[in-house]
Formats: C-alpha cells, structure tokens, sequence
C-alpha cells in the first residue's frame, strides 16, 4: 500500500491504535475469563455503597438557644476571666473606672476573611447574627467594609486566614486609640502558627477557651429546658435506649496524625467485653465513611450503639470539639480523651460521660466498665439523668450566633480605661498541650 494514501497509519487517530491494540488482547481472552470479569464488575457494583445514595446527603439540624438558658457556663466564665491563674501570665490586664465607656451603638468590623469567606456581610436582620434572644442585640452593627476601619469599635481578624492575607494589615495608628484587636481563631497549634501575632498586642480573643473574652459555644453547648421533661417520659426513653442499643462503642476519625487516640483505639479494639468499630481513613478502607457529618448514614450509626469515642487530636486546655457533643445529641455515652477531665466538667455534668483518666488508660478496665452499665439499667440511666433538665446544642448557626452575643454583651460592658492584652498570645495558645 502506497505511504500516501489515506489508509497510512499516519492518519490513524491515537484512539483507534489504542482501540486496535486492546481489542487484539481482549480476542485472545478465553471466553470463561470474560465472564469471571463481568461477574467481578457485578459484585462490586451492588458491594460498594453508591456515593450519591440520599443516606449520604447532609441533613439539616436547626436549634436555637436562648441567652438565659445557659446562664450556667456563662456564671463559670466570668469565675475564670476573673480568676484564672494561667491569664495571668500571658495577659496584662488593667480595670477601668466604673462607668461605660460609650452608651452609644458599637460597631464591630471583621477584616480578614474566615475561612476564605466574609462572614455576616450581607445579614440585614440583626437577629441572624447575635440572635433573638441576645440583651444587646440592638446596641452592637457589623461591617465587612474596611474603609470604616478608623470608625471601628472592635476589629476582627481570623487567625488562620492572617496566614495568607494578601494584602498589608493595619496599623494601630489606623484605628481609634480605645479600639479592641480581637484575634478569631478556634484551631490549635498545629493549624496556626501564633508565634506570628506576638508583635500585634491583640486585646482579646475569641476561641475554644474559656479563658478566652468571646468562647461560649465553640463546638457546643448545654442548654437549660424551660420546663424539665416529665419521670415518665424520661423513663421510657431510658428503657428503650438501653434495650435496643448495643454493648459497642463506634468512632469516626480522619485525622490519621494523632498516633496516640489511635494506639488507645487499637488497644480497646482488642477487649472481648466490648465491640469496638471504626469508621474512616485511618482505621478501615471499606467505604463505610463515606457517612458526612449530619447525614443518615452518620444518623443510622449513632442509634445502634451505646458508646462513642470521643478521643479529641491533642490534650490542650478546653480543646473539645462537636464529636463531643454530637454523641450527646445522637443519645451515646461519650468516651472522652483530650483535655483533663476537669475541663470537660465546665462544658458537661460530671456523671454524662467516662473519661480514659478514670481508668488510668487502661483499657481492659474501660472494657469491663462498658460491660457493666451495659448490664445495669440504674448505671446506664445515671449517664443520661442530665436530659431531663438539659438540651445539647450542636446546630452551627445557633452556636455561631450565643458565640457573637457573647461578643456583644461584652463590648458593650467596656468600661472607661479598661485595658487588657496578650502579652504572650502564643504561649496561651499552648496552654497544657
């Protein structure tokens, strides 16, 4: 065949030698092959779990949370702002006179991004950001435009986002003398490096510690039933969980850094007196968590067993984040590692959850522990004896707004020469970690 005709393989298309070359190879398959494979394709189609499935989808939890309902935490705070022994040493603090410094409205402004996102810029409604129930919701205005910066009360910045900020940040010559700096940022150590803010005297903070100025309701919080919820009732549910629930603790993780929670994981995997699963990158490949937060899947897990792991990446001062307070919504008995157990007892009642310290880490007398409640109606309903007084709060918006109350509330109280700021705010980042 002459090269210049159009049958020349010059002409051919890459995908028809591709096309050419794996037919040639497929044809030589004997035919039992072809169905083995066809079969194989089969089964992994109707094992695996379709990604798409509405089981997977988020679902949608929508709280809110009245500002005397957690009159509780908010008494504990101002014993630790007040008191706190740890402030002391990274925080200078000078009070003022008696009365306020301004009766007028305060004007907070945000000026980094949160998260690469402008948080609250276009709420008309006062209510959606510091909520209905917020005493001094109408005292307090947010912007995100900063050419108000000389106008600012208070002025935000977002300590993971201060990371990359593209542009120049301000100059304390930039704002009022009496301005607040606050520094925003709910990540430990390990996310943010706080050594960068040293030179920025930030005044205060709003973060997951309550030694912090602005933290109620970082990852969630217990709020106070208006009316208690009837023996009856209460009873029942009790009965019910403890029948239909099993003796298993179950744990999500995708953070595989944290080698520790995970060795403890591994050892109470172990224990014949409880069935330990988990879910997640770290500790199956069976596409199981594919479950998203708030989805059924994640729903339809938390019903059938009685315990959670509640094992937090690192053991900082109040770093307890929603797995906590999710396995109180979802009706489970949080196992906890993290922070001290005293630090959890700020945030839950002490007889709600078991922490690893009660066992001294040892895992084969947390096992026959969970064995034990889970033979004991009385030792089971002593853990859940809280819900007859108390609701769990996990909705991220209810939160996000108690969390801008608090803001609120607190700017408008400044008092006249009132001084405070981080003298050492890395340190204080590092508190216990």
């Amino acid at each position: 065949m002459l090269p210049n005709t159009k049958y020349s393989p010059k002409h051919q298309s890459v995908l028809w030698l591709w096309r050419r070359r794996y037919s040639f190879h497929l044809g030589k398959l004997r035919c039992k092959w072809v169905v083995y494979l066809c079969f194989a394709f089969l089964f992994l189609i109707f094992l695996l779990p379709n990604p798409f499935a509405s089981r997977y989808d988020k679902l949608m939890i929508r709280q809110d949370i009245r500002w005397e309902g957690i009159s509780e935490i908010l008494e504990e705070k101002e014993k630790i702002l007040v008191d706190d022994p740890f402030s002391k040493q990274v925080k200078f603090r000078r009070y003022g006179k008696g009365e306020l410094s301004s009766t007028r409205p305060v004007l907070i402004l945000l000026y980094t991004t949160i998260f690469l996102t402008k948080k609250y810029c276009r709420l008309k409604q006062i209510e959606h950001i510091f909520g209905e129930t917020c005493p001094s919701k109408h005292r307090c205005q947010w912007t995100c435009d900063v050419r108000r910066l000389n106008e600012a009360d208070a002025v935000i910045f977002h300590g993971y986002d201060m990371q990359y900020y593209p542009g120049e940040m301000p100059k304390r010559s930039d704002t009022k003398s009496d301005a607040i700096w606050i520094l925003w940022s709910d990540e430990p150590h390990s996310m943010v490096d706080y050594s960068l803010f040293k030179d920025y005297r930030f005044n205060w903070t709003i973060s997951f510690k309550l030694n912090s100025e602005v933290s109620i309701g970082s990852y969630g919080l217990f709020q106070k039933r208006n009316v208690p919820q009837l023996d009856s009732e209460h009873r029942l549910w009790i009965e019910r969980q403890f029948r239909d629930r099993s003796n298993a603790a179950l744990w999500f993780v995708s953070n595989c850094d944290a080698r520790e929670r995970l060795q403890y994981y591994q050892d109470l995997r172990r224990e014949t007196n409880v069935y330990v699963e988990g879910y997640g990158r770290c500790v199956d490949y069976y596409p199981m968590h594919l479950c998203a937060a708030s989805s059924q899947c994640e729903i339809d897990y938390m019903s059938k067993f009685k315990y959670y792991l509640s094992f937090e990446s690192i053991t900082c001062r109040d770093y307890i984040t929603e797995k906590f307070f999710k396995a109180f919504y979802h009706g489970l008995i949080p196992i906890a590692y993290g922070p001290e157990r005293k630090d959890y007892e700020r945030f839950a009642p002490a007889d709600s959850f078991i922490h690893l310290n009660d066992f001294n880490r040892n895992m084969n007398k947390l096992a026959n522990y969970l064995l034990e409640i889970h033979l004991n109606l009385t030792l089971f309903a002593k853990y859940h004896q809280w819900r007859k007084t108390h609701d769990v709060i996990i909705d991220g918006k209810a939160l996000e707004r108690i969390r801008m109350c608090e803001l609120c509330e607190r700017l408008t109280r400044v008092r006249r020469e009132d001084v405070t700021y981080y003298e050492d705010i890395n340190k204080f980042y590092h508190e216990k970690c």
